[in-house]
């Protein structure tokens, strides 16, 4: 996740006139990967009630 806010920064930096589809771009990637470590925490937890 920190790579990625890296290159948002990097890319803000760049065009700043983009900054508005690059930080929306960047949430929807980690909200995206944030979902998918919570999914693999849930399904970990019922495999090991089992």
């Amino acid at each position: 996740m920190g790579f990625a806010t890296s290159k948002a920064v990097d890319a803000t930096a760049r065009q700043p006139e983009a900054s508005g589809k690059i930080n929306s771009i960047l949430l929807l990637g980690l909200a995206l990967a944030e979902s998918t470590a919570i999914y693999s925490f849930v399904i970990a937890l019922i495999l090991a009630v089992k």
